[in-house]
């Protein structure tokens, strides 16, 4: 039982971050448009959002964190492989609605389940941050580090 409940409680951050463009994202439900920080996004990012599970810190594919064998087992079940955040030729959301969207509602035929922890706020800087990170794209599959 705690298994499932960690594999379902982790799939509902892990869905968190498809990628971004863009320094402002709208707010889903108000319509309203927020500022992103994007030093906030990427400790987001690579903390409490937990993004970096199936993305890799900093969105760096072969660069993701030791899970214990219990939290790496429930990332294995995933259906799809996340996709790689700095580049935009393999990115599917094209502008930060869908995006946040995405984040907020979970992302059909991915990994990505609804994450309902972060506040638009919290979105909306990471957004900022992973347009940032495209900003910053490498070659595909090569560690920047």
């Amino acid at each position: 039982m705690h298994a499932r409940r960690l594999f379902y409680g982790l799939m509902l951050i892990v869905m968190l971050l498809s990628t971004a463009s863009g320094r402002d994202a709208e707010a889903a439900d108000t319509g309203t448009v927020m500022k992103g920080n994007a030093g906030q996004g990427q400790a987001l990012f690579n903390g409490k959002g937990i993004c970096h599970y199936c993305h890799g810190v900093d969105g760096v594919l072969d660069k993701k964190p030791s899970l214990k064998p219990d939290t790496a087992a429930a990332i294995a079940k995933l259906s799809a492989t996340a996709p790689d955040l700095r580049n935009r030729a393999a990115l599917t959301l094209k502008d930060n609605k869908a995006r946040f969207r995405a984040i907020r509602e979970g992302h059909p035929g991915s990994g990505m389940l609804p994450d309902t922890t972060l506040s638009d706020q919290d979105i909306t800087d990471l957004l900022a941050y992973l347009a940032s990170l495209r900003q910053s794209q490498t070659t595909p599959g090569k560690n920047p580090y």
